[in-house]
């Protein structure tokens, strides 16, 4: 497990704010854009890696669907680096690889991250650059505190040891030229993973687990946008609307 801190961060970072999803759990086209704490929840994302040593660039992964209301929330804001906007592809992963590619040559560590997390802090985005920057790849996750059994034809088969296993979250941290050239060996084999993470992983590249938050939760359904909304107000509760680290 690692804990990187802002002096192991040289060199320019950049940024993947996942945000194509059409929010089908949510009940929304574009889920991103719901407000929490009086603002999108893109906003606080952006907010977030505002306030991370290091980052150089972002970049925001669209849809079709939600690209106007995005492009939005990016110009209402006055952010200190350059932040663009890509449309996605079919898959998670194709909407991943555009914002990749589409950052500058020049950075060398990309971090990814879900716009539908908007309680990520700054702290997280240092820790898992530092992380990623020293060993190739590197996630943010939290330990599994619920018991989990392995189910077959509606029996349980395996009760699986939790003290072994972690929840993944975002943001996830590699080195760019590892990564592009993962996706591109996994593109020949025809490989369908659920995260980057999972891509360096089955291609034998070391992963470093960074150690979340609880409170840095996924917004996917309806109930979960009142949590992360009363989060949020307490977080900002006299900071004048600015969330703390």
């Amino acid at each position: 497990m690692s804990r990187g801190t802002p002096e192991t961060l040289p060199g320019v970072v950049g940024v993947v704010i996942v945000a194509a999803g059409r929010g089908e759990r949510f009940g929304v086209a574009a889920k991103v854009l719901a407000n929490v704490g009086d603002r999108p929840m893109l906003a606080w994302t952006l907010d977030a890696v505002a306030r991370a040593p290091g980052v150089g660039e972002v970049v925001v992964v669209a849809g079709e669907h939600s690209e106007r209301g995005i492009r939005d929330v990016v110009d209402a804001g006055s952010w200190p680096y350059p932040v663009r906007i890509v449309i996605g592809g079919e898959r998670r992963h194709d909407s991943v690889m555009a914002g990749v590619r589409a950052i500058s040559a020049t950075v060398d560590v990309v971090l990814i991250h879900d716009a539908a997390r908007p309680l990520v802090t700054a702290d997280l985005f240092t820790a898992c650059a530092a992380a990623a920057r020293a060993d190739g790849a590197a996630i943010v996750a939290v330990p599994v505190t619920v018991t989990i059994k392995r189910v077959r034809d509606g029996a349980v088969v395996e009760t699986s040891p939790r003290d072994a296993l972690w929840a993944a979250q975002t943001p996830q941290g590699f080195v760019r030229r590892l990564l592009i050239e993962a996706s591109e060996r996994a593109d020949q084999r025809h490989l369908d993973v659920t995260d980057e993470a999972s891509l360096l992983e089955r291609l034998g590249q070391p992963v470093r687990i960074v150690a979340g938050s609880q409170s840095n939760l996924k917004v996917t359904h309806p109930s979960d946008l009142h949590i992360a909304d009363a989060l949020l107000r307490r977080r900002t509760a006299g900071t004048g609307g600015v969330a703390r680290t």
